[in-house]
This record gives structure tokens, C-alpha cells and sequence, in this order.
């Protein structure tokens, strides 16, 4: 299917094509944000076919990096065809490459026309063989001897890496503009009982071809989860929730209990008086004047609130006492603005009975951040630099990077903390919703795109990196459609959080 035909296609024709023939084939011109998404709709489609769904973050990037690279093959042709050089000539494709980078993306605009002008493609084929996935990329310029070296330089690198630390810790050629692609992908494979075995690059007539083949029973096996032994330390030393909150928490279970009675206790820690009045005047709750009484508060928040507001504030307590308060700060910080916007989509979707929930997940579910963030500084560091520059989930760098995923150790915390299962799932989920079970998914979502959105608004996310499925359950799932959301947020006065 041709570029304009694809991008009319719904997921449940793009299924009934799949179904048909086991097949499926587009070709796009080039490859840019629009055409990343329709391709990744593409993939999933086949691997919810196949009930792999879980692997489809690492499929994606994997895809969407190796389409690149052969958009790129066609745009290089064209450059250096331009330019008078002759790729096939070593010196000129040395010279020609110093400025391919930044003079074609730079302004690619000015290169769309001459894609079309050359017949320039990409092509992507999905294949159910009956024993293995085939995904294989496709397009219209044969590689040259240094691309061909270049590719077997990384592949020959990425063999002696043990862990994704050593490649953070790497340096690489960046000329190519791939630089760290190949082998992140390299790395992807792994985690997913694959290796470079299964992909191939070759040239084919007048095309070059890039195969990714998938046994289907290595797909099958399921894949654990581990935690770096000084994190499972600091996990087992971390002590319980303060006295006081227990306290509370014991009496907002007794069925007895009255607003009287647990605004005396609330009124017993000043710290907690201000985090009541601060949520009770936020937008959560939209009051026309503001509450400076905390019994007050009490009332209006309800009992669950406050049992809400306990888990954030004694995760706080703790943290404060065991790790550098600018740091618990700064996370909370983010974590607040975050919660506001979770819970305006709890509204937007009008799904009001669940914005507490939302908020207080919301509120609590970057808490393994803080845990990393103290013990491993500069790889949390390095891997949200990486996440920013190349479009990479972050929950894929952190699983890559063995034992050091903050949402899984958010979540080991919270199981030891007896927290309910609607947070521990929200803390676990919060990068990889589409893994959340069902009972708890609304909760997920709307914290995970609450998140997404402080990120894009600090353009540290382009609209492509959202989850499709997220902003198709909020009915955003159209950029403009999006922005218009975006607009409602700052319109509610959500806009300093921005």
C-alpha cells in the first residue's frame, strides 16, 4: 500500500489485511514523525495478532530507528548527487558526510519534493511465515562499501558490551547521524531473547534490505524482572511510614471515626495541616474561596482524601530524613503538577469518581526516581539525556540498563509499604501503560499522559513519543485535537504547571 492509502487506514481494516494473507506491506516516500506513527500502528496491529503486544515498545523503537536509517540512504543519494560528490568514491563520502547531518535535517522540508522527484521509498513488509515474524525494511539505494563497514563496526562493538551502562559509557561516530541506533537496538534484541543473529543487512538489486526475523517461539517466553542488589538494600532498610500517619491511617479505617476526630489529629503535625490546606486549594477540588481552616479541609476533602493525601506526605517524611531534600523537592514538585493535570484528564474524560485516586497516584508515582536519582546519579542523568535526544521510552533505557528501573522500584517500595494495588500498578505502569491490568487502567492512563504532557510542554517530548492507545482513550488522539486540550489546561489556570 502506498503512503496516501495507508494513512486512511483504520487499526481494524489494517487487521482484516493482516488476517488475510499473514502480510502486510506500505511504502512511505520518506520517514519523518507522521510516518513513524503509521508504521508503529502497523506493528502493533501484527503483534497483538500474535499476542506479543508486550514487546512492542522495543519493536518500535527498533522499526522506527531502522526506517530512519534507510530514509536516510535515500536522502544521502540525494545530497551527494546534489553536491556533484560520488558516494561510492571513500574520500568524497568522508567529505560529503561532515556536513550530510545538518545540512539535510537542518531543512529537510527542501528534501521532501526531491524524495518524490527520485521515487525515493521506503518500504516496510510484515510476514507471518508460521515460525518466525518477518519485519523487513526496504528502499531504493544500495549500500556502499563504508556504510556496509560502518554497520559492521557497531555490530562488532555492540559484542563486547556486558550491560547498557558500558554503552552509556561509550563514545561513537555521530557523523552517521545513527550513533547510538544500531546498537541500542542491538541491545533491545537481547532483552527479548534475540540477538544480532536475527537481523541482516544486505543489498538486493537496486535496493538495500534491512531483515528483522522473529522466531515465534522465542517470543513466547516470558521475561522476568531484576533489581540491582543496592537497590534491594536500600529497599530492605528503608524504614515504615512515621508513627503519626500509621496513627491516622489506623483511625480513618475505624468506621467510628468523625471529621472532629481526625482533624484534632491532623491539627498535631503542622507540616500535615499545610499539605491539607495546599491540596484542598488546589484545582483539584475548584473552590471559589479559599479554606484556611483545616477542619474545614477535613470536610470538604472527605476521609478518603485525607487517607490519599497520607501515603505522598509520609513517602516525604521518610525520604526527607534519608536522602538530599532539594532532590525530594524537586521530585515532588514535578510529581504535583503532574497530579493536577492527571486529574483535570479525570474531569476531561468525566471520570470524576476517580480523581482522587488519580491525583494521589499521580502524586506518589515517581518515588523510585528518588531512590535511583540518590544512589546513581549520573546514570539517571545519562539516561534522561538519552531519552530526550533520541525519542527512547524512558522505561526502555532503565530495563536496558538492568536493575535500575525507577517505576519497578517505585513499585517494590510501595508493595513493602502495603500500599493499595490501584497505586502500586500506577507507580509500575506509569511509563509502559498498555501493561497495567484492566481493573486499574483508567488510573494508569491518566497518570501516564499527566506525566507526558509536563514533559511536552517542556519539549522534552514530541507529540509521536505519546501512546497512541493512551490519547485515543481520552479522544486526543489527534495532534490537533491534543493541542486544543492543551489549551483547556492552561485555560483552567493550569497553565504555571506547564
Amino acid at each position: 500500500m502506498e503512503y496516501t492509502e495507508i494513512q486512511k487506514l483504520t487499526e481494524d481494516s489494517i487487521r482484516k489485511e493482516f488476517r488475510k494473507n499473514n502480510l502486510l506491506i506500505c511504502t512511505v516516500p520518506y520517514v519523518n514523525s507522521d510516518s513513524d506513527m503509521i508504521i508503529s500502528r502497523f506493528l502493533r496491529v501484527v503483534l497483538v495478532e500474535l499476542n506479543q503486544e508486550k514487546l512492542f515498545s522495543y519493536l518500535e523503537y527498533a522499526q522506527n530507528e531502522l526506517c530512519m536509517n534507510a530514509s536516510k540512504a535515500n536522502s544521502k543519494r540525494i545530497y551527494f548527487q546534489a553536491k556533484g560528490m560520488d558516494i561510492h568514491n571513500s574520500a568524497d563520502y568522508e567529505k560529503g558526510m561532515i556536513r550530510f547531518k545538518k545540512d539535510v535535517f537542518g531543512n529537510f522540508d527542501s528534501y521532501k519534493a526531491a524524495h518524490k522527484d527520485n521515487n525515493s521509498y521506503v518500504r516496510i513488509r510484515y510476514e507471518n511465515t508460521g515460525d518466525f515474524l518477518e519485519i523487513e525494511i526496504l528502499n531504493n539505494s544500495p549500500m556502499v562499501e563504508e556504510e556496509k563497514l560502518r554497520i559492521a563496526e557497531r555490530i562488532k562493538i555492540a559484542r563486547k558490551f556486558e550491560s547498557f551502562a558500558d554503552v552509556l559509557a561509550h563514545g561513537f561516530d555521530e557523523t552517521e547521524g545513527a550513533g547510538y541506533g544500531l546498537i541500542i537496538i542491538l541491545q533491545m534484541l537481547r532483552k527479548v531473547n534475540l540477538d544480532e543473529k536475527n537481523l541482516s543487512f544486505r543489498n538486493v538489486g537496486d535496493s538495500s534490505s534491512t531483515l528483522l526475523r522473529i522466531s515465534l517461539s522465542a517470543l513466547s517466553r516470558e521475561q522476568g524482572y531484576i533489581l540491582a542488589e543496592e537497590i534491594v538494600s536500600e529497599i530492605e532498610r528503608m524504614p515504615q511510614f512515621p508513627e503519626n500517619i500509621q496513627r491516622l491511617q489506623k483511625e480513618l479505617s475505624n468506621p467510628a471515626c468523625t471529621f472532629e476526630s481526625v482533624s484534632d489529629t491532623v491539627t498535631s503535625d503542622p507540616s500535615l495541616v499545610t499539605e491539607i490546606l495546599r491540596i484542598a486549594n488546589s484545582p483539584v477540588y475548584r473552590l471559589n474561596n479559599k479554606i484556611s481552616d483545616v477542619a474545614a479541609a477535613v470536610r470538604m476533602i472527605g476521609m478518603l482524601g485525607v487517607k490519599s493525601i497520607l501515603y505522598n506526605f509520609g513517602i516525604r517524611k521518610v525520604f526527607e530524613k534519608r536522602y538530599n531534600i532539594r532532590l525530594v523537592k524537586e521530585i515532588h514538585e514535578h510529581s504535583f503538577h503532574v497530579a493536577l493535570m492527571a486529574s483535570f484528564l479525570a474531569r476531561y474524560k468525566g471520570i470524576q469518581s476517580l480523581a482522587e485516586d488519580i491525583y494521589t497516584a499521580a502524586l506518589i508515582h515517581d518515588l523510585g526516581k528518588v531512590i535511583i536519582s540518590s544512589l546513581q546519579t549520573d546514570l539517571e542523568d545519562k539516561l534522561e539525556k538519552l531519552c530526550t535526544e533520541k525519542h527512547i521510552p524512558i522505561t526502555l533505557l532503565e530495563e536496558l540498563a538492568e536493575g535500575y528501573n525507577h517505576a519497578l522500584i517505585g513499585a517494590e517500595l510501595a508493595e513493602k509499604w502495603d500500599f493499595p494495588e490501584k497505586f502500586i500498578q500506577a507507580i509500575r505502569h506509569h511509563h509502559n501503560p498498555l501493561g497495567a491490568d484492566a481493573d486499574y487502567k483508567v488510573i494508569v492512563y491518566a497518570v501516564y499522559l499527566g506525566n507526558e504532557i509536563f514533559y511536552f510542554n517542556k519539549k522534552e517530548r514530541d507529540f509521536q513519543d505519546l501512546n497512541h492507545v493512551v490519547l485515543q482513550f481520552f479522544g486526543i488522539e489527534e495532534k490537533n485535537k491534543f493541542m486544543n486540550f492543551l489549551e483547556e489546561l492552561k485555560a483552567e489556570g493550569l497553565s504555571l504547571s506547564l
